[in-house]
């Protein structure tokens, strides 16, 4: 979520709104520390603390604060167990910060920011009034550091979205199925075809058509850490795309949709042409989950989303460290 564009939104809506973030975590819980929700004086929001009682109680008490003129900034703790009867078992410290609309010129300086990347801020939480956040320079922002992070009231935070990208060759009817999974999971897609008018009219903002005949010439050309998914309408085209891509060693994830024989054909044809054995193993096909065996097109589609999650969820939690949800 594009934290300042939503409090922009509500700005000019309704003229004022909530921040709640979580700013600190010990033990489980259900969402982590950086986690943050818009809220509005109707009770409408945008973005999710986890749900659950914890949540129910949370958008009460930002309501609460704008009708009742509360402090602008404050945070508060919840012991999920005792206080909320969640068998989460540990605690959450909560931040609620108030936005009239004089913030206005103030978010929208955000808002262009977080639109053109990832940048961090640092604030004091000891002051009385709203928080007033420095942006912090460019080198102490990384991709990779914790959305949030409260030590002896200072409170640094990040913000944009740092979203994996990925490269989606064929626009048949298991890649149609695919965007609409995958729409929603904080990907940037760029949806690839050789066809202009077998791509549908309309999709959501994060997705990107590119209509190209000879589609592995993109392959070069992608940066590291990029995924990529092969399913075009032709074996020969498949075959040419995944070839360039392991043929690198940076991709994060290579999946080519087909059988065990197909695999096998495509890793012979890989031998034949000098791809290393150590290559090869970047391929990853039949791509999905095993365990979901239908051929419909949008199972297919769920199984092939969830083990990309999966995947980017392992990269996330090896560069931070991982976080201890509730289950």
């Amino acid at each position: 979520m594009r934290v300042w564009g939503e409090i922009l939104s509500a700005l000019d809506a309704v003229g004022r709104c909530v921040l709640v973030s979580i700013v600190d975590v010990a033990g489980s819980s259900p969402r982590e520390a950086g986690t943050r929700m818009v809220v509005r004086p109707d009770m409408s929001f945008m973005g999710t603390i986890g749900g659950g009682r914890l949540e129910y109680d949370v958008l009460h008490e930002a309501v609460s604060l704008m009708s009742e003129g509360g402090a602008a900034f404050q945070i508060r703790s919840y012991v999920l167990g005792p206080d909320l009867g969640q068998c989460c078992g540990g605690r959450v410290e909560i931040a609620f910060e108030q936005f009239h609309f004089n913030y206005r010129s103030r978010a929208q300086e955000f808002s262009t920011q977080e639109n053109a990347g990832i940048f961090s801020t640092t604030a004091n939480t000891c002051s009385s009034g709203p928080l007033e956040r420095q942006v912090l320079p460019p080198s102490m922002c990384r991709a990779d550091s914790a959305e949030n992070v409260l030590n002896q009231g200072i409170l640094t935070e990040r913000f944009g979205e740092d979203r994996p990208h990925l490269y989606l060759f064929g626009a048949g009817h298991v890649g149609k199925a695919l965007v609409l999974a995958m729409a929603p999971l904080g990907f940037q897609i760029s949806w690839i075809d050789d066809r202009r008018e077998i791509f549908p009219k309309y999709l959501p903002s994060n997705i990107r058509c590119i209509h190209l005949n000879e589609p592995q010439v993109v392959v070069k050309n992608l940066e590291p850490g990029n995924y990529v998914i092969v399913m075009t309408h032709d074996h020969k085209r498949d075959h040419a795309i995944v070839d360039a891509a392991v043929r690198r060693t940076d991709l994060a994830f290579i999946g080519l949709i087909g059988s065990a024989t197909k695999r096998a054909r495509t890793l012979k044809r890989f031998k034949d042409s000098g791809v290393s054995e150590a290559q090869s193993k970047q391929l990853v096909c039949p791509v999905g989950i095993t365990e979901i065996k239908s051929k419909k097109p949008s199972d297919i589609a769920i199984s092939i989303a969830a083990q990309l999650l999966m995947v980017k969820e392992k990269q996330m939690s090896n560069v931070q460290g991982g976080f201890r949800f509730a289950s």
